[in-house]
């Protein structure tokens, strides 16, 4: 009985670290648009822009910001990196700005080809994809690699 429950509970330790390799192992690429005149950008410039407490680009653009959803294993690293906030902090500040009347959250895309083409046609649109789907369309100004938010 014990082994079988040990067996369980590797299994389940194992699914559950497979389901967050994406976001902890390869590097994720923050991209926007082309015409953003912005050629890199840290935490502290993604931070507001992705808990919509700020609403433009430096050069006054309007900012767009797009997230995938909730349980993608790549969004959870981007929001560790970016926000410094694990899934369960994540739903609890949208919850509380939906309570007091704030903005609403990044819009949802439901994959990285979504995420490209949605940056592509947006001038102030911003969102993340893993590095190796990055095309020509769009434009890379800061990466994620090992939870650290870096230059392109």
């Amino acid at each position: 009985m014990k082994r079988t429950i040990l067996i369980l509970l590797g299994s389940l330790l194992g699914a559950t670290l497979s389901s967050h390799s994406m976001a902890e192992g390869d590097e994720i690429a923050i991209v926007v648009n082309k015409a953003n005149p912005l050629a890199k950008a840290g935490r502290d410039v993604l931070r507001p822009l992705f808990q919509t407490t700020q609403a433009q680009w430096p050069g006054g653009t309007a900012a767009t910001p797009l997230n995938l959803p909730e349980d993608n294993a790549m969004r959870m690293g981007f929001d560790a990196a970016v926000l410094g906030l694990d899934p369960d902090r994540v739903a609890r500040y949208w919850t509380d700005r939906k309570i007091r009347g704030g903005e609403r959250p990044p819009r949802k895309v439901s994959s990285a080809s979504g995420v490209l083409r949605a940056v592509a046609e947006d001038p102030g649109a911003v969102g993340y994809v893993s590095a190796g789907d990055v095309n020509g369309s769009v434009k890379i100004i800061a990466r994620i690699h090992g939870g650290q938010v870096t230059a392109p």
